[in-house]
């Protein structure tokens, strides 16, 4: 995917400046600084498509009544090893770790705890909330859907969207509280990259998107002009049969559970992500030292595989995103031209004063 580059922002900046466009915008100061931190974490790993690019959509989703701010987490149903809850709305990166708190709480107990989350706000970025429990010495997963009401994704061989990208994400626990996760989505990307591509101006890769009549296309803006185009299961060349079939069985199992909706939703459903939670404690079974250890030596296995370009070695899920994030925390965040429009716009509106960078 490309897009042009227009400013670097220094991540503190960026990280205060977002905040400050969070609260002016009507979340609470507590709210709009955890927000930042999540937002600002994503584009220092690279995931810019769940970065600050957010911030405008967060904003008008808390003026349409989508989110709620303030908002607590009520417990649905409550058990030793089990817990059910109701995120009201509130902003997803507030939400999520009141609910993992309680989850791991639980998991000091019991070997296996799971936990269920209907109606919250865009969780962010899966991949945080599995390292949130594999740092504190746990093992876990995490899958979202979007309560049935989004329509992105078609599946092999249809022209219509039926379900969302619907991520998957796990994490693994390593020695010194670090952590081996991984963080997909069940559609050949992420919306959140597309839409990124479509503010910008960019094209997209092939296999990704198809245009209503279900030709192959590379311009996002099918997805979002009628008659809409839709995105490809993973493994799209192939069928992505496979793909749709995980999206389908995520939706089921996270709708199910959370008391949410699989699609299609009621007519007027918001969407809201509805969140699956599963927390394995090691040392209720052979120990966290022996997950670590074996978990340590198959990644080491693993990158020293010999290349097939030694100018390019062996990377596993992660590395790439720890590289990013060292060369962004020394050089600064880069936004494409659309979000940092798009963010100039916002803070307009709302009379806060952007960076230096934004007028460079």
């Amino acid at each position: 995917m490309t897009s042009e580059t227009e400013i670097t922002v220094p991540a503190a900046e960026l990280r205060a400046f977002a905040a400050a466009l969070l609260e002016a915008g009507g979340f609470t100061a507590a709210e709009a600084a955890l927000t930042a931190e999540s937002l600002i974490l994503s584009n220092l790993l690279g995931y810019d498509s769940h970065g600050v690019m957010r911030v405008p959509e967060y904003i008008s989703s808390l003026k349409k009544g989508m989110l709620v701010s303030g908002a607590g987490l009520s417990v649905i149903n409550d058990t030793a090893n089990s817990l059910a809850a109701d995120g009201g709305r509130g902003p997803g990166q507030v939400q999520m770790p009141r609910f993992l708190d309680l989850l791991l709480e639980k998991s000091k107990e019991s070997g296996v705890v799971s936990g269920a989350l209907r109606d919250c706000g865009h969780i962010g970025r899966l991949g945080e909330w599995v390292d949130y429990i594999a740092r504190r010495g746990r093992a876990g997963f995490v899958f979202a859907n979007d309560n049935g009401a989004l329509h992105f994704v078609a599946p092999p061989g249809g022209r219509a969207g039926r379900t969302s990208t619907n991520p998957v994400a796990f994490g693994i626990p390593l020695a010194g509280g670090a952590a081996f996760t991984l963080d997909m989505s069940t559609s050949a990307a992420a919306m959140g990259k597309i839409r990124l591509a479509y503010i910008s101006g960019a094209s997209v890769e092939e296999h990704l998107i198809q245009d209503a009549q279900g030709h192959p296309a590379t311009d996002p803006a099918v997805l979002f002009m009628e008659p809409k185009g839709s995105l490809l299961p993973m493994g799209g060349s192939g069928g992505g049969y496979k793909g749709f079939g995980l999206s389908m069985m995520v939706d089921c199992l996270v709708a199910g559970l959370s008391g949410g909706f699989a699609p299609p939703a009621p007519e007027g459903a918001p969407p809201t992500n509805n969140v699956l939670v599963n927390i394995w404690n090691p040392e209720k079974f052979s120990g966290v030292a022996h997950m670590q250890k074996e978990a340590e030596k198959y990644l080491a296995f693993v990158r020293a595989t010999p290349p097939v370009d030694p100018a390019r070695p062996v990377r596993v899920a992660g590395d790439r995103a720890q590289e990013e994030k060292i060369r962004r925390e020394k050089n600064g965040i880069p936004l494409s031209r659309g979000s940092a429009v798009a963010l100039a716009r916002q803070a307009e509106k709302l009379g806060i004063a952007a960076p230096a960078a934004f007028n460079g």
